[in-house]
């Protein structure tokens, strides 16, 4: 990864609400994390996984931008794509940091923490028109749990992404796509990777 390529931390879509809530908790006790209160320009979307996204950025940031700064026991995920949004703004000052491997091998496409239920669903009927998605989009498959919008958009995105040649543009879908360099694999639920290059 070259070292202008900037990077942030998001939160797993696969990451359980538990386990969002204790990083937000553990994090809002060391940063200031105003910007998601009522008040704050970072509080819409009132979810659990935007607030958490945006909290997880403010810790990986603060440490210096290393792996293990934005792992939070597999619950994080490094975005080469900056998640901000209308008036929230995750702050990035940088890439990875130099003792970190600097060349990205992998990448999986996720969705956007921020992005509405109306758009995911948009992804999702676009995605699984043209791959198989029943690992989560149906119940009792490996991928279905949890069983939200943001983990079903973001394993049909990443499929797709992957079956396309894993092209920054095939993980875009209207600017609620992001890549990351850390698999999202969680658990039985593996993200596909592609070999094609």
């Amino acid at each position: 990864m070259p070292n202008e390529q900037k990077t942030w931390c998001i939160a797993n879509p696969l990451a359980s609400n538990s386990a969002l809530a204790a990083n937000i908790e553990s994090i809002c006790s060391q940063l200031n994390c105003s910007s998601i209160n009522p008040r704050g320009s970072c509080f819409e979307p009132n979810t659990r996984i935007h607030h958490a996204s945006f909290v997880m950025n403010l810790y990986y940031q603060a440490n210096g931008r290393h792996l293990v700064d934005c792992n939070f026991i597999n619950s994080g995920l490094v975005s080469l794509i900056d998640p901000s949004h209308h008036n929230c703004t995750f702050h990035s000052s940088g890439g990875l940091e130099s003792d970190e491997p600097s060349v990205v091998q992998d990448t999986w496409c996720v969705a956007k923490p921020g992005t509405s239920d109306e758009l995911l669903q948009l992804n999702i009927n676009f995605a699984c028109n043209l791959v198989d998605c029943s690992a989560a989009t149906r119940s009792g498959g490996v991928c279905y749990s949890p069983s939200t919008l943001i983990n079903h958009a973001s394993y049909a995105m990443n499929l797709y992404y992957q079956i396309t040649g894993r092209k920054k543009s095939n993980c875009s879908f209207r600017e609620t796509g992001l890549i990351v360099s850390s698999d999202p694999s969680y658990g039985n639920c593996s993200y596909s990777i592609s070999t094609m290059q």
